[in-house]
């Protein structure tokens, strides 16, 4: 994990400038504030180590030929659009609570946060806000529209567009070196690692996911191999995961990926890095439930001929 551990010294710096600033936040925003950045800051034992929304600036910066500096307000602006858009997804996804209008006010004053580190790197004038538009209307569509359009199914790389406003911070860096030219290869790069990174997501998150009806691009390729159109159930999804073995395709998928961001050149090594980081703990959990279901049978097959012990035939 190089790709991370590299940068540690300048996360714990990007957060604890975030948190500093959260903290001055009027109460009780400054708590709550302060408990989402704890949650979401990857250099903190059992955070949520969303490494790409924290570490895409410092995987950029050489291809983009951007200071240290520059890096770290860039870094830091993605940090409080992170925690703005998770606190959307939140209401979103949750039943409705006592602190949703402390939330919402919360994450206005984090976008606030974004918008004036932004402002001082691009004057409006810059195409860097046409980038950010066109970012969160990707967003937008996609939280509206995934399950009813059925994006894993009919057009994958699309389910990256959950995530998509991260790419302010890279699209960013590029603009500030004058290497717009780069911007649509490493977009596109982008786009591939948030893809796979979902379906990473969609893995571990099934269960819930299937509980509360959100869209899920591992429940979507099930529920697309079968007949009839009825809702899935939890068994049906256990035998197809533990049984059947979707993994394996679904694996594939971003294997796949790989050899497709590989294709795009665009020389953020540490980016593939951890594309293939993710992949790896994909293959290890297709190859984990392989290997359990492998020793099912053939324990099953032990006791089968314990009990009915086969005649031999001179």
């Amino acid at each position: 994990m190089e790709w991370y551990n590299r940068y540690k010294k300048q996360l714990a710096y990007v957060f604890n400038e975030a948190e500093q600033r959260i903290a001055a936040f009027p109460a009780p925003l400054d708590s709550i504030g302060l408990a989402y950045a704890d949650k979401f800051n990857p250099t903190k034992q059992d955070s949520g180590k969303d490494y790409i929304c924290c570490l895409l600036p410092f995987w950029v910066k050489e291809s983009a030929g951007i200071n240290d500096d520059q890096c770290e307000r860039l870094a830091l602006a993605n940090v409080y659009g992170m925690l703005y858009f998770f606190i959307q997804d939140d209401i979103m996804d949750s039943k409705p609570s006592s602190n949703w209008k402390e939330r919402l006010a919360l994450g206005n004053l984090l976008m606030l946060e974004m918008f004036n580190i932004f402002r001082k790197l691009f004057p409006s004038s810059s195409a860097f806000w046409e980038h950010y538009d066109s970012y969160v209307l990707d967003w937008a569509d996609s939280v509206v529209n995934e399950n009813s359009e059925d994006f894993f199914i009919k057009d994958p790389i699309r389910t990256a567009g959950k995530a998509s406003p991260v790419k302010t911070a890279s699209t960013g860096a590029l603009l500030l070196s004058g290497r717009e030219a780069l911007i649509p290869s490493l977009e596109h790069a982008i786009d591939i690692v948030l893809m796979t990174l979902q379906m990473a997501d969609d893995y571990a998150d099934w269960k819930e996911d299937l509980a509360d009806g959100s869209y899920n691009g591992l429940l979507a390729m099930i529920a697309a191999d079968r007949d009839n159109t009825e809702p899935l159930t939890e068994k049906e999804v256990e035998n197809a995961i533990y049984i059947r073995g979707c993994m394996k395709p679904y694996t594939q998928i971003a294997q796949d990926n790989h050899k497709k961001l590989l294709a795009t050149r665009v020389g953020a090594n540490e980016l593939i890095q951890f594309h293939a980081y993710i992949i790896g703990h994909l293959i290890d959990v297709a190859e984990t439930i392989e290997s359990n279901l492998a020793l099912h049978l053939k324990g099953g097959f032990e006791y089968f001929l314990s009990t009915n012990p086969v005649k031999q035939v001179l």
